[in-house]
């Protein structure tokens, strides 16, 4: 039987805001590449740069929702499974900018859980 990893500790409202804002802004510096200017023709649907905009809108949709669950498990305050789950795939999410210099301070520590989640 393959023991799984201990989960880290649920994060504060504070430190929640800060992820949920720094993920929100790469993935909107993702979607950017979809901006076009005035008079533009849009990009073709079966686009590469239609797809990073879906994409990057999907990201922006998920992380929303995992957040805004979290945030009432943690108002709550007896956060149960359903926190530790939306935690777990939101430092998933946030793990791909890891090693990022853009990264806030005040989520570097937050982020080395990440490891515990892969295999």
């Amino acid at each position: 039987m393959t023991e799984r990893p201990v989960q880290p500790s649920l994060p504060t409202r504070d430190q929640l805001s800060a992820l949920r804002g720094f993920v929100h802004g790469r993935s909107y510096s993702a979607g950017s590449v979809a901006i076009r200017l005035p008079d533009e023709l849009p990009q073709a649907s079966d686009s590469g740069v239609a797809d990073a905009a879906r994409a990057s809108g999907a990201l922006y949709d998920v992380t929303n929702v995992l957040c805004k669950r979290l945030f009432a498990e943690l108002d709550t305050g007896q956060p149960g499974a359903a926190a530790e789950v939306a935690w777990e795939a939101l430092l998933a999410i946030a793990g791909a900018w890891r090693d990022a210099p853009n990264v806030p301070a005040e989520l570097r520590d937050l982020l080395p859980g990440a490891d515990l989640l892969r295999p």
